[in-house]
């Protein structure tokens, strides 16, 4: 059991270097911007800020696509990097952009697009409809039209998961505990058990 352990561990290291060698390869640029380091001193999503939010969501990205290739299926990781990682980038400055939360909600992609055209001048078709489409299915979002813009999407809501409830268990220190049991319980199956006995 314990060699099972370790190799997990390595398993994890790997990945997490393969993360932050994509994530350098090919947004180096983005990430050394004035805008990313903005990032990180805007709030969002209540308990996080930008830029915590956009590492999130472009680490989740990576691994969905890590994970498709396992399954041979290819993916286009400099679009999902690039697109993840400038997917928030116009939300920067909202109180003064924004009269409302559903106003930036739906403005903020296109205005992400324009940032990331600053960043990296051109961008592919595949890379612009990420960031414009990462919003969907809130709202009147268009739905994603590729598997990168998929991947980022749904990584998106993952990470706002995590966001929240990192940010309550700052505030709630029982909560991640809770949470572990809850996860105990179903790996004990101890959950369903009581559903069938009754």
């Amino acid at each position: 059991m314990r060699e099972k352990q370790k190799r997990s561990v390595r398993r994890r290291k790997l990945r997490r270097g393969q993360m932050q060698a994509d994530l350098s390869r090919y947004g180096r640029r983005i990430l050394d911007s004035d805008e990313m380091r903005q990032a990180f001193r805007q709030t969002h999503h209540t308990f996080s800020t930008v830029g915590e939010h956009t590492m999130r969501v472009a680490m989740t990205s990576l691994a969905i696509c890590y994970a498709l290739k396992k399954l041979r299926i290819k993916t286009d990781i400099p679009a999902v990097v690039t697109g993840s990682l400038c997917h928030d980038l116009g939300i920067l400055g909202r109180g003064g952009k924004f009269h409302s939360s559903k106003e930036c909600s739906r403005q903020h992609p296109m205005d992400s697009v324009e940032v990331a055209h600053k960043l990296r001048g051109e961008l592919s078709e595949k890379e612009e409809a990420i960031i414009t489409r990462h919003m969907w299915p809130v709202g009147k979002a268009k739905p994603p039209n590729s598997l990168e813009a998929a991947i980022v999407s749904a990584a998106d809501k993952i990470a706002a998961v995590e966001d929240f409830v990192e940010g309550y268990e700052k505030k709630q220190p029982g909560l991640r505990g809770v949470i572990r049991e809850i996860k105990s319980q179903r790996k004990e199956n101890v959950i369903w058990k009581t559903k069938k006995e009754s």
